[in-house]
């Protein structure tokens, strides 16, 4: 139950007014009939919504060591090639807040897309999300701070176990149209899986595998 005002002047014949609360039906009188009412009562909205969950707790998953002991060239041609890793994640339901990656960039800006992907066997599978997701990185080092995707304003929420989670370098450029090279960086031992090209095979690395570090809230 609740209580309003309406307050009207100069109104037309033609117009009218909608009622409407969270959780009931919206109904449209004329502005006559509204007027002459003293009471209105809404039907409720019967909708079928999943049950609430509210993510308080965090955790942080990913490399561990900061010091860089591996260096992966990428090419930035928009060849729809990926690199990333498997992460295995014990809780049933989760949010992605941010992905963090260190590179190595000396072009003055460069593109990526964060890809999340099934896995199936032990390979990479279909897209789970399905915004682009971006971020631009300006000209930096592997001195400097590392980089990010930001996905807490898309708010999802994933129930897979296992996740694949890879970047696309979209493209690259230089104001003085000069020679400029894109590279990943590694820090922990461990394997790391790409494809060259958006139609190619998936090939994997049990070497230094890429930095990348998920925040997570369940």
């Amino acid at each position: 139950n609740g209580n309003f005002k309406i307050n009207i002047s100069h109104a037309k014949n033609t117009d009218s007014i909608i009622i409407s609360s969270v959780g009931y039906e919206s109904i449209k009188l004329p502005v006559k009939v509204a007027l002459k009412k003293s009471q209105y009562k809404l039907k409720e909205l019967v909708k079928s919504m999943e049950g609430v969950t509210v993510f308080k707790s965090h955790e942080t998953m990913g490399i561990i060591s900061q010091t860089v002991g591996y260096y992966r060239s990428w090419s930035f041609a928009n060849t729809g090639g990926e690199i990333g890793r498997i992460f295995t994640v014990p809780y049933k339901k989760y949010k992605i807040d941010k992905v963090r990656f260190k590179a190595a960039n000396l072009c003055d800006t460069c593109q990526l897309r964060v890809h999340i992907r099934k896995v199936v066997d032990g390979v990479p599978g279909d897209e789970i999300i399905s915004d682009t997701i971006t971020t631009t990185i300006n000209k930096l080092t592997l001195d400097d701070k590392v980089s990010e995707f930001d996905l807490t304003p898309y708010d999802y929420t994933f129930t897979q176990h296992e996740l694949f989670v890879s970047m696309e370098v979209l493209g690259c450029s230089s104001k003085k149209n000069e020679f400029c090279s894109f590279s990943f960086a590694g820090t922990d031992k461990g394997e790391y899986m790409y494809k060259s090209r958006a139609n190619a095979d998936w090939n994997s690395t049990n070497d230094y595998t890429i930095f990348l570090k998920l925040f997570l809230r369940y």
